[in-house]
Order: C-alpha cells, then structure tokens, then sequence
C-alpha cells in the first residue's frame, strides 16, 4: 500500500503538470506550500524522534550529513527539489539531473518502513507531487514525445517505493542514522524553499496563505487523534 501511495503522489503531479502547464504561480505556490508542510513535519515529529533515540553515535551528525549529501546532490540536479528547471540550457534531457532527483527520492524512501504514524509518508508525497510537477514540465519541454515523457515518469515513480523496499530489509539499528540524513535533507530543502518564496524579501499574500496553511495543516496531522 505505501509503495501504491508514493507512485501515485508521482500521478497527482504529473496530472497538475497537464493541468497548470502554463501556471508558474499555481506551481510556486504550491512549493510553498510543500515547504511550510515538510518543515513542520521535520522539526515537530522527525527530530524529536530522532534525538530522543539511544544511539551510541550522536544523530546530529547525520542530520549534517543529510544537509551535506542534498547540497552534493543539488549540485547533480540544479535544484530541481525546490523548483529550480533551467530548459533553454538543455536540448537534450540532462540524465545527470534525473539520476540526481532519483537518488533524492530514493534515500527519502528508506525509512518509511519503520515509521509507524504515516507522518513521514504524508510529508514525503507532500513534497513528492510538485517536483513531479515539475519534473513533467521540464521533460514535456524538451520533448513532445508523450511516451518518453510517461517512461521517465515511470522510472522516477518507482525511486521511492525501490528506496522503502530496501529500507525495510534493513536491520533496524540503521534506521535512526537513515532517518536523521533525511531529516537534513528535508531540513535544507524545505527551508530554501520557503527562503525563495520571498521575492526580494517580500512575500506576496498567496505564497504567504499556503505558508501559514502548510503549517497549520501539519501541525494539526501531527496532532489528530
């Protein structure tokens, strides 16, 4: 059943990729609102769960290393997470950036496994639908072709749920160190997200609504009962 959700959080955004094509405001906000939501999520439920873990080596560590592998792996994908495409560079598909995003949906995969509330599964297809969205567009720009379009999206569908079966024949002792460097890679993206959604540190009102509404909704999924 997760692997059904985290392949069809990759339908969702490429039907809205169809969809707001043209839309580059629908598209910015919902990033937005993906960041306020992704954040919440890491700083209330994963990092709590993280530091109060006995582990013989301090998490902190990784939750840097996190940060550190998605600042390596933006260098891959020109920071296709957080809604960075640069089309007239390419004529051809860059596979450097799509292997980059693979791996990112991959590694963000392999805790689901042992995460017993779905919080981190809600956070990561929240995340998950706009760089599907966008990863159609930028792959619809550089090529009419509707069955090369659908494959890629195919394959990057499947990098998650490849990243959750792996994750869950794991011993448990890694699950720890894995969710803390995911912790970091959510920490870094989300907050250069919202970071960017200030247009010369002047947020406008929309951007700022899905902002306070990403928050507002995690915080109360966190806290349902």
């Amino acid at each position: 059943m997760t692997a059904v959700i985290l392949i069809t959080s990759v339908i969702i955004g490429t039907v809205l990729g169809v969809i707001f094509r043209k839309s580059l405001a629908v598209q910015r906000i919902l990033l937005t609102f993906s960041g306020a939501f992704l954040l919440t999520i890491t700083v209330l439920e994963i990092f709590p769960q993280i530091f109060q873990a006995d582990y013989p080596i301090h998490l902190g560590l990784f939750v840097l290393l996190g940060v550190f592998i998605q600042i390596l792996l933006e260098n891959i994908t020109q920071g296709a997470e957080h809604g960075h495409f640069h089309q007239h560079e390419h004529s051809q598909f860059p596979l450097a950036i799509f292997i980059g995003l693979f791996l990112h949906a991959f590694i963000e995969g392999m805790p689901i496994s042992n995460d017993d509330t779905n919080h981190l599964l809600m956070a990561i297809v929240v995340h998950k639908i706009p760089v599907a969205l966008i990863l159609f567009l930028f792959i619809a720009d550089l090529t009419p072709n509707l069955k090369k379009q659908l494959s890629f999206m195919s394959l990057f569908a499947l990098a998650s749920p490849l990243g959750f079966w792996i994750g869950d024949g794991l011993d448990e002792r890694w699950f720890q160190p894995i969710l803390a460097i995911v912790a970091g890679i959510f920490l870094h993206i989300s907050t250069v997200i919202i970071f960017e959604s200030a247009d010369g540190h002047k947020m406008k009102i929309r951007k700022f609504l899905a902002l306070v509404l990403g928050f507002l909704l995690a915080y109360l999924t966190l806290h349902q009962h």
